[in-house]
């Protein structure tokens, strides 16, 4: 009997010792075990204040879908698998971490620029030119610097 209570004493502190720190081995809540945690998202100068664009000078973080007004030439900005749209109605103009896609009727003009993981610059006859340079792309959101002069 006491062999037994001896023998169930080593088992007890076996276990405990090769249980280690003590601290739990499974990750933090609603991350599934195995995947990398994300990193974060940079933050946008102007976050997702689009009203900061109307003086034609803004830096903003686009979500999905949302409306850009650039000195008065307003735009329909649509986000998805990392690729930036901005429609109105002479055409649009798309970019992506993998290059634009420029598409522009009525006469317009448009060219891609360096810098950021995108650029494009673009505009209508007798109209401004507008810069737009896509530093951050992921997903639905992407993060975008617009430049009108």
């Amino acid at each position: 009997m006491i062999t037994r209570g001896i023998a169930g004493l080593v088992l007890m502190f076996a276990l405990v010792a090769c249980g280690g720190s003590g601290k739990s081995e499974t990750p933090p809540s609603g991350t599934p075990a195995g995947t990398p945690t994300s990193a974060a998202v940079p933050a946008a100068k102007d976050g997702q204040n689009y009203q900061a664009c109307v003086d034609g000078v803004c830096e903003v973080m686009i979500r999905t879908k949302a409306v850009i007004n650039l000195k008065g030439a307003k735009f329909t900005a649509t986000v998805a698998d990392g690729t930036l749209k901005l429609t109105d109605s002479k055409g649009y103009i798309s970019l992506s971490r993998s290059g634009s896609d420029v598409s522009r009727s009525g006469g317009g003009s448009a060219g891609g620029v360096a810098g950021g993981l995108a650029a494009v610059s673009w505009s209508d006859q007798d109209g401004p030119l507008h810069i737009a340079t896509l530093t951050y792309a992921e997903g639905d959101a992407v993060i975008v610097s617009f430049t009108t002069k």
